[in-house]
């Protein structure tokens, strides 16, 4: 069963995985913005790519992980010198961002909505 993880901000990300690169599991990660009171996003492709994203990851390996980042307000994400944006790891430009951690494989903005896509992304090993 895949293990999911929520952390919120730049700081639990980097410890979170920290954590999970000693292991030999593939992990997934998905940046999205942040969430109000009543956990809707203030990113509109977030908030239609997350039920398509949660329902693939019947196809991610059982031994997986995915990390689920809210990356935070819209003011913050905006900001150029924000750290998901300048981190080398993830070189974040759009949201939502689905990535392997530590490969090549990644999808962003639109195309976390297509079905398709994301399955393929959690499929794929290669």
């Amino acid at each position: 069963m895949v293990v999911t993880h929520n952390v919120k901000g730049y700081d639990e990300f980097s410890k979170k995985m920290e954590e999970l690169e000693n292991g030999n599991e593939p992990v997934h990660v998905l940046f999205s913005g942040g969430k109000d009171e009543n956990g809707q996003s203030w990113c509109p492709y977030c908030v239609k790519a997350e039920p398509v994203i949660h329902d693939a990851l019947k196809k991610a390996p059982g031994n997986s992980h995915f990390v689920h980042v809210d990356v935070g307000e819209r003011a913050y994400w905006k900001d150029l010198n924000c750290p998901f944006r300048k981190d080398p790891n993830t070189h974040l430009i759009f949201l939502p961002t689905l990535l392997r951690w530590k490969q090549p494989q990644r999808l962003d903005g639109e195309r976390c909505s297509n079905q398709d896509l994301v399955e393929m992304m959690f499929e794929d090993e290669d």
